[in-house]
């Protein structure tokens, strides 16, 4: 079965999720659950699972504080967020990656590092959503058919020693020679609204200021977000309190109301507080293919048992 480059990176994004003992012990409980809020598979129903990510999510929180249960219920939370927006992300340019430093192109990683003098500093990227350009070497060709000469003039091999697929130097060598092509979009994800809401904010004061004093840059001469074709930082939230509590005066909601790609929960949209993370599509995603995100979803939506088995629905 051929494969373009863009799905190869969206299932081995997918497949690290479930590699995680968190993620794969709480799918036992959120397949059923989300299987049954699809009575029919299509477009709409998948999108609009994004309304009951939260509910879904609870049902494996712990009500603990200790660190490892917070870090484990929020190393779950980002994961199953992965999941979705990759779901229904199937067959466009863009696919999401929860941070796996073999998986984010060099470039990339580059333009979205914060250095501190000589101290490289990241930021806590739960996610990163990647928009390739509309090239064929990404949509209309196979992995192993990629041609493409590095800095050298040298042609990459798109097979390892071991025949498998060469993907860091081909991504690395693609997305060097298409950065100003590339859209990226950090999504950071926490559990509790109230005691993170300053976190996000600041990040995106970072990656939106035009400039700092000498010690403190974003990326390098080479690659810098500002060089990119779009940058959006969001935020995703469960929360974890209760709802009733939020307020679109809060000043957790007040923190995030403006950052760059929006802020959002897995429940429907609330005016004034946070959009449904299925609103996220629209603002963000936007060029991820042609045409709409609905009649593309619907268009993959039969392959879910077959090229998109990964996935682990149905």
């Amino acid at each position: 079965m051929t494969q373009n480059i863009c799905e190869y990176l969206r299932e081995k994004s997918v497949e690290e999720l479930f590699k995680t003992n968190t993620f794969s012990q709480s799918w036992n409980v959120w397949k059923g659950i989300l299987e049954e809020k699809v009575p029919y598979l299509t477009g709409s129903n998948i999108i609009d699972l994004g309304d009951i990510l939260s509910d879904t999510f609870r049902l494996t929180s712990s009500e603990g504080r200790s660190q490892s249960s917070v870090s484990g219920a929020g190393n779950a939370w980002e994961s199953l967020v992965c999941w979705y927006l990759n779901l229904c992300l199937i067959g466009t340019r863009t696919v999401v990656i929860k941070q796996k430093k073999a998986l984010v192109p060099q470039p990339i990683r580059t333009a979205i590092t914060v250095n501190y003098g000589t101290f490289p500093s990241n930021t806590e990227s739960d996610l990163i959503a990647i928009t390739f350009p509309e090239k064929c070497e990404y949509t209309n060709m196979d992995k192993f058919q990629v041609s493409i000469r590095n800095n050298q003039g040298l042609e990459v091999s798109t097979t390892k020693r071991n025949r498998t697929f060469n993907y860091s130097e081909i991504i690395n060598t693609l997305v060097e020679r298409d950065f100003t092509e590339c859209e990226v979009g950090i999504i950071q994800c926490k559990t509790n609204w109230n005691d993170n809401a300053q976190i996000p904010m600041l990040w995106d004061m970072i990656y939106s200021s035009k400039g700092f004093n000498n010690s403190i840059s974003v990326g390098d001469s080479s690659f810098a977000i500002k060089n990119l074709k779009k940058f959006t930082y969001s935020f995703v939230t469960v929360p974890t309190v209760d709802l009733k509590k939020i307020k679109s005066d809060s000043t957790c909601v007040k923190r995030v109301q403006n950052i760059s790609g929006g802020n959002y929960w897995g429940h429907s949209s609330l005016t004034s507080v946070a959009s449904s993370i299925k609103g996220i599509f629209g603002r963000n995603f936007s060029s991820a293919c042609d045409g709409s995100l609905l009649t593309n979803l619907n268009k993959e939506l039969p392959h879910l048992q077959t090229k998109y088995q990964y996935f682990k629905l149905f």
